[in-house]
């Protein structure tokens, strides 16, 4: 079960996802995972893309991801993610730089 701290209902407000193949959290206004977050042992792919994420610290654990997107955050520190060792596919792309650009 995922416990995440979601920006839009403040920082004390946790919220907890459905287990799966695919946990998509993209575009809900989270700021971190929390340190007891963990997929579930079917769970091979998560996005977290277009979130408010600085931080992905925790990872490790979750040992079965194969795919990781996090693209749309602006990360300064993926921690643990060098432990996945079955990740395939990591998606950190940003273009939050090009806005306002036509």
């Amino acid at each position: 079960m995922a416990m995440i701290e979601r920006q839009a209902k403040g920082p004390d407000q946790q919220i907890e996802q459905n287990e799966g193949p695919v946990v998509d959290l993209s575009a809900q206004g989270l700021q971190k995972l929390e340190p007891s977050f963990t997929c579930s042992d079917e769970t091979h792919t998560l996005i977290l893309d277009r979130n408010h994420i600085m931080k992905l610290d925790h990872l490790e654990r979750s040992r079965g991801l194969q795919q990781l997107s996090v693209a749309g955050n602006r990360l300064v520190r993926m921690m643990g993610v060098c432990r996945l060792t079955e990740l395939r596919v990591l998606k950190c792309l940003s273009l939050s730089w090009s806005s306002g650009i036509s």
